[in-house]
């Protein structure tokens, strides 16, 4: 919102954790994991329809970057740290809009958790897996290093 809207806040660094990045368009990793493990598909609908009951606030770039974020915004955006879950219905998505950042050339780092679910970094039984540990190490490092650095 403040890149679109040219606004004075600087960015040294965004880390999306699994997000949603289009609140309408359904592609394949939501079809193959609609049941879980964890994250379903109805589960997503139905907290998409409680945070933005209307169709009209669904199509922004707010709430799907992946469709409706401007060709002329994404060069804007600041390093990127992407963590996906590799069985998650939200996983394509999150390939689909890391694509148009490094395409925009953004810095845009993805890694994609193979074998873990939606939400392991916060869940107790998984979060302190050899992988959940190394995700979080390498997104401290990287916000350390973003925070430590001149604008």
């Amino acid at each position: 919102m403040a890149l679109e809207r040219s606004l004075p806040a600087e960015f040294a660094h965004i880390v999306l954790f699994y997000p949603i990045t289009d609140t309408h368009k359904k592609l394949e990793s939501y079809e193959i994991f609609k049941d879980g493990p964890f994250l379903k598909a109805d589960t997503l609908n139905w907290m998409i329809d409680a945070f933005i009951p209307e169709e009209k606030d669904r199509q922004t770039a707010q709430a799907s970057p992946l469709s409706f974020l401007s060709d002329d915004v994404l060069p804007r955006f600041p390093p990127t740290s992407l963590i996906l879950s590799a069985v998650d219905p939200l996983l394509d998505e999150g390939l689909a809009f890391s694509r148009r950042l490094q395409k925009a050339g953004v810095d845009a780092a993805v890694i994609r958790a193979e074998g873990q679910m939606h939400a392991f970094v916060l869940l107790k039984a998984i979060r302190d897996s050899p992988t959940a540990r190394a995700i979080m190490d390498l997104t401290t490092l990287r916000l350390r290093t973003a925070l430590a650095s001149p604008p």
